[in-house]
């Protein structure tokens, strides 16, 4: 099945480059001769394309077009040659040099007001459980730590989704989780939806709403229950 991305970088004289699916999933590895249309890819483009994993399971394009439809050439798959001077010998003109591909501005979030209403219902228990721990034990550290965890973890998803634009590494999704479940996941929230990063990976977001559930079910037992489910597990 096709899918949408972007040909975040291109090398012309080797006839390769790098996809990055809009659903910000890894990287994909693209050749010249699975293109089709009527003109060579560029950095930045706008693809279509299908992926698959070699036998090395990397993941690679079987198919690569531009988004519009267009008559195939064949020609556009042969490698360009160099000009020639006026004494029939090849000239070596170096490629013009491309310019990174401006990022996107940031779109406003959609439905803003009824997810950050499903936000202040998520934050509801942690926050009456850490305040109930700063008033009652004098451990402020809780509160503390989903205020900084967060910070830190919408700080991740930033980089991660400016590395998705660019082609530079990017942050393992395991690293995004661990800092979730130490408690940043609501600066993870916030940031999936002022970024628009990984709001479609269905396998991350599984992730990300189990970390949640599991904040809400320790908070719960704490508050409701008396720490009876988790009390010989946590140190307060």
């Amino acid at each position: 099945m096709e899918q949408g991305g972007k040909l975040i970088n291109w090398n012309d004289a080797k006839g390769f480059g790098f996809i990055q699916p809009d659903d910000g999933c890894e990287r994909v590895f693209a050749h010249i001769s699975v293109m089709r249309g009527d003109a060579r890819p560029v950095a930045g483009m706008a693809v279509r394309f299908v992926g698959t994993r070699d036998a090395q399971g990397r993941l690679r394009a079987e198919h690569m077009r531009g988004e519009g439809l267009a008559l195939d050439r064949p020609a556009i798959r042969r490698k360009p040659q160099a000009a020639r001077g006026s004494n029939g010998k090849t000239s070596a003109k170096p490629a013009p040099r491309r310019q990174a591909p401006p990022s996107r501005p940031v779109q406003p979030v959609r439905r803003a007001g009824l997810k950050l209403g499903v936000l202040a219902l998520l934050c509801a228990l942690p926050l009456a459980g850490s305040l109930q721990l700063l008033l009652e034990q004098h451990l402020p550290w809780p509160l503390l730590a989903y205020l900084v965890v967060s910070i830190v973890s919408f700080i991740q998803y930033a980089m991660d989704k400016r590395s998705a634009e660019t082609g530079r590494w990017r942050t393992p999704e395991n690293t995004l989780h661990i800092t979730e479940l130490l408690g940043g996941w609501p600066g993870a929230l916030v940031a999936q939806q002022v970024f628009r990063h990984k709001t479609r990976k269905v396998s991350f977001q599984v992730v990300v709403w189990l970390i949640i559930g599991l904040h809400q079910l320790v908070w719960l037992d704490r508050l409701v229950l008396g720490g009876r489910l988790t009390g010989g597990l946590l140190p307060f």
